[in-house]
């Protein structure tokens, strides 16, 4: 559908200040998960200092292992020189473990190591302990229908951006 006949369609039905509302919600989201006191947060509960990027790359290594690095680069909308330089350092602090591909001897798969496993579950744990905290007021019901919807929505987030 194009994006004009998508703005009349919402206009119609009152949905317009809906959205703008979720792009504030989601920008403030963005912003926070960025923000250097939410990353203290995380290192204090986790006991682990961790920058958002190698988070996210032992995050999609752990979803995806063995994960060549060309398919983490582009899970993570990087370049593969990028990926390279983080997974090097992380390589070099014992937490993942390359080998070589063997149905491609010029590629490179990607695994966590025990300790790089044992990293991940404490800082997912960390994450795990704020998000509940931000739902200690929320009916089970309601986090139930969240998880959902916003599962729903980034599922459809996505599929427009690889579409796109």
């Amino acid at each position: 559908m194009a994006r004009p006949v998508l703005r009349k369609e919402l206009e119609e039905l009152d949905l317009v200040d809906d959205l703008e509302s979720i792009e504030r919600a989601l920008n403030t989201f963005f912003r926070l998960s960025r923000n250097f006191r939410f990353q203290e947060a995380v290192h204090k509960r986790s006991g682990f200092a961790v920058d958002r990027a190698s988070y996210g790359v032992l995050a999609r290594v752990g979803e995806h292992q063995p994960v060549r690095l060309s398919d983490l680069a582009h899970l993570l909308g990087v370049d593969v020189s990028t990926i390279s330089r983080q997974v090097a350092t992380l390589e070099q602090r014992g937490l993942l473990s390359r080998a070589a591909d063997p149905d491609d001897g010029r590629a490179v798969l990607l695994e966590l190591t025990a300790p790089g496993q044992a990293y991940l579950r404490k800082l997912s744990a960390a994450w795990h302990e704020i998000v509940a905290d931000s739902l200690v007021d929320w009916e089970p019901r309601e986090i139930a229908q969240f998880a959902t919807m916003i599962g729903r929505f980034v599922a459809n987030l996505e599929s427009s951006a690889e579409s796109a």
